[in-house]
């Protein structure tokens, strides 16, 4: 009986013993699957591009140019003239950017308050042909294309222009004659750019604008002269970019 009640001790303890590290693989197992379940992955933040993003500023700038004048009526001395014009601008710009890798396309609306003039002598021979030519406002609607090295964009721009654009008749008779017509036309230019921070960058920029020929009244006459303008103008400027809220996170 005695030897029966030890012979299933021993049996007892064998067993014991062989499930012991069984047990501890299980236990590690089930430890391990919880552990991984309880752990919160931390997000990846993706970069965004520096030039991405809305954008608002303002510029200065001075601009040259020239209006020219086809008379057929020869009411002036001369049927075919220049004047040349010259002066300040100001005014501001809102646009977009969406870079992609080095490429960088965008679109801008700008504003400007104008003082471009010019003027004419008149002639001793005709007291009439005295003119004068005046910029009030200039707009511009254009798309951009640059390429980025890392803080410093080059683009290029085209796209369509406004401008309002007075003219004065007969300035060597005591009563001159005011003509104001808006125009519009296209405008190309080239740019650089150049990030001071994350969303603060300063440019300059050249703008070629052109107006092309249209008819307008100049004297009392029934016949009309064909008048076109164009300007050459740069411009320094600053952005404040809104590129902040862009920032993606990725788990």
């Amino acid at each position: 009986m005695t030897f029966s009640i030890l012979r299933s001790a021993r049996r007892f303890l064998s067993c014991a013993a062989a499930a012991t590290p069984l047990l501890a693989t299980i236990s590690l197992t089930a430890t391990s699957a919880i552990a991984a379940d309880m752990t919160v992955k931390a997000p990846v933040v993706a970069p965004v591009p520096l030039w991405n993003g809305f954008y608002i500023g303002v510029h200065g700038g001075y601009g040259v140019g020239s209006s020219r004048i086809v008379d057929p009526s020869f009411a002036f001395a001369q049927d075919r003239f220049t004047m040349d014009t010259r002066g300040a601008i100001a005014g501001a710009q809102v646009g977009g950017n969406w870079q992609f890798d080095n490429l960088v396309v965008g679109a801008e609306l700008d504003l400007s308050w104008a003082s471009i003039k010019g003027s004419r002598a008149s002639d001793p021979a005709n007291i009439l042909s005295g003119l004068a030519v005046a910029y009030h406002a200039l707009a511009t609607g254009t798309g951009r294309v640059g390429y980025a090295f890392d803080g410093l964009l080059a683009y290029v721009k085209g796209g369509v222009a406004w401008a309002n654009v007075d003219y004065q008749a007969f300035t060597g008779t005591p009563f001159p004659v005011d003509i104001n017509h808006q125009r519009t036309g296209l405008i190309g230019g080239v740019g650089l750019e150049y990030a001071l921070t994350n969303n603060l960058s300063a440019r300059a920029e050249y703008n070629y604008l052109y107006f092309g020929p249209a008819a307008i009244a100049l004297t009392t006459r029934i016949s009309t002269q064909n008048v076109d303008h164009d300007l050459h103008l740069l411009k320094l400027g600053v952005n404040y970019r809104f590129n902040g809220d862009a920032i993606v996170a990725r788990y």
